[in-house]
């Protein structure tokens, strides 16, 4: 990444001139401050795109991995820290029923394919989740694919107050390099008032099927795991 130093600005060929400082340095600090303000927006617009049709929105993010995916109108966005995207559904009253979040994963460096890769480090992960969940239960593990990723869930139940919890997190790559280290964590929900009855069914209907099966690296939208 490069770093300025003494507030100097990298310089630019003629023939590629003006730049938006020099066409603002004889503006008043009011116009240079918004004309700062709307760069900002379309750099984060860059990022994180959502389109909206009849029945459903598609997410295109670009950084700091590329990916894409469909979610349905149960679904709204909230903040959640640490997150690239994060959804929640909820029903009458506001109960939560649903929730789809997608965490940046970095992988260390390795030798190989990450398909090795990938169960040594989701045993790392796994002792991390019962700091982060009310009464964890550990369900199972095993390689995964959705569409052009590849990775290795997780699956188990906790608690969210009183209520029963359903969860599966999958560690997802694209399978394409050999080496790659930047994916995603993507972490599924739900609940029993949802219509979950267990853990393992989680993603396999409701509000989750989409925006899981939906989900692909990059911004080509071709396809769906079946």
């Amino acid at each position: 990444m490069s770093s300025r130093q003494n507030g100097s600005v990298p310089a630019i060929k003629a023939e590629y001139g003006p730049t938006l400082i020099q066409l603002l340095a004889p503006r008043s600090l009011v116009v240079r401050l918004a004309a700062a303000a709307l760069a900002a927006l379309i750099v984060i617009g860059g990022l994180v795109i959502v389109l909206t049709r009849a029945e459903e929105n598609v997410v295109v993010v670009r950084e700091p991995v590329t990916f894409n995916f469909a979610y349905g109108r149960q679904f709204e966005p909230v903040e959640r820290a640490g997150t690239l995207v994060a959804l929640r559904n909820t029903g009458a009253g506001g109960l939560f029923l649903d929730a789809y979040t997608i965490r940046p994963l970095d992988l260390p460096a390795y030798r190989g394919r990450v398909g090795g890769m990938l169960p040594v480090y989701a045993d790392g992960y796994l002792r991390t989740l019962p700091d982060r969940y009310d009464d964890y239960t550990f369900i199972g593990e095993g390689r995964a694919r959705i569409n052009n990723a590849i990775g290795y869930a997780v699956t188990f139940q906790a608690l969210v107050g009183e209520r029963r919890l359903y969860a599966r997190h999958y560690l997802l790559v694209e399978e394409e390099p050999d080496g790659v280290r930047r994916g995603v964590v993507l972490e599924l929900e739900s609940t029993p008032a949802a219509g979950t009855p267990n853990a393992d069914s989680i993603g396999n209907h409701g509000a989750l099927k989409m925006p899981l099966r939906s989900f692909r690296f990059g911004t080509d939208r071709k396809g769906g795991t079946a």
